[in-house]
């Protein structure tokens, strides 16, 4: 199975939300009966580099996640999931980073950019609602369980 970026942002107005990254990601997005997401898009459907753009407007992540990763996702009921075939992983992380970005500049916080629910890129979190002591390891480029160095 392909790794995949997220996008994990706050948010409160989900028409407005779908509206933001409709935007961002210059795509329309269809709503889906699909367990893992509320609304898919797909850049390039058919062709061996799709993009799907898939937004869940509340996630199911439970408070144990907040505990086991220190990301607030109670904070964050909303994320974007960039992902795509094997070998474009560099294209799908440069998306997801560029939507990060333009969420932090729309206003949306807290936001968290993250590998594969594994690792931490980048956050704005500027009312630090997350766990900086779980987080601490976690340093962009490290591989290994969350970001830890290898043994």
């Amino acid at each position: 199975m392909p790794s995949y970026f997220e996008v994990f942002f706050g948010g409160s107005d989900q028409e407005s939300i779908v509206g933001t990254i409709e935007q961002i990601i210059r795509l329309r997005l269809d709503p889906t009966e699909e367990e893992y997401a509320d609304f898919i898009g797909v850049r390039d459907s058919g062709t061996e580099h799709f993009v799907s753009f898939e937004l869940l407007l509340k996630h199911r992540l439970d408070y144990e996640a907040d505990e086991d990763t220190g990301i607030p996702f109670e904070q964050m009921p909303s994320s974007l999931t960039v992902r795509g075939p094997r070998g474009d992983e560099e294209q799908h992380e440069a998306l997801a980073h560029g939507i990060f970005t333009q969420l932090k500049e729309s206003g949306y916080k807290p936001i968290y950019f993250v590998w594969d629910l594994d690792q931490v890129i980048e956050l704005w979190d500027p009312d630090q609602k997350g766990d900086s002591e779980v987080m601490e390891f976690w340093e962009p480029g490290q591989k290994g369980d969350h970001g830890k160095a290898e043994d």
